[in-house]
């Protein structure tokens, strides 16, 4: 294989790694990510599982952030633009699981 060849596939095997790379670098960036207030139906403590269930139904990765009592929780979303607002649809629409979910507008040190 020639020199230029093999330049030219090594660009190619670079930028497809680059590019399988990115999504999972997005969605661990902490300024792609958007946090909800959810009012649980049945009130709970249990962060992990309010996390697993709430990654489940948005189909983006869950953290939990907080609680403010056993049915208020906080919680990010990793997601952006339109990932994230059809996120909280999903959350929206599992009225057997959320009373309310909003988008937390208060200012945190990251933003």
């Amino acid at each position: 294989m020639s020199v230029v060849a093999s330049a030219a596939a090594a660009c190619v095997l670079a930028s497809t790694l680059a590019a399988c790379a990115a999504p999972r670098q997005a969605a661990a960036d902490p300024s792609a990510s958007v946090r909800v207030i959810v009012k649980l139906a049945r009130p709970s403590d249990d962060a992990k599982a309010i996390a697993a269930d709430a990654t489940r139904i948005a189909g983006v990765p869950v953290t939990y952030a907080a609680a403010t009592s056993s049915t208020w929780h906080a919680l990010s979303l990793h997601c952006s633009g339109a990932a994230c607002d059809a996120a909280i649809s999903r959350l929206r629409a599992a009225e057997t699981l959320y009373q309310a979910v909003e988008i937390d507008g208060r200012k945190t040190p990251a933003s």
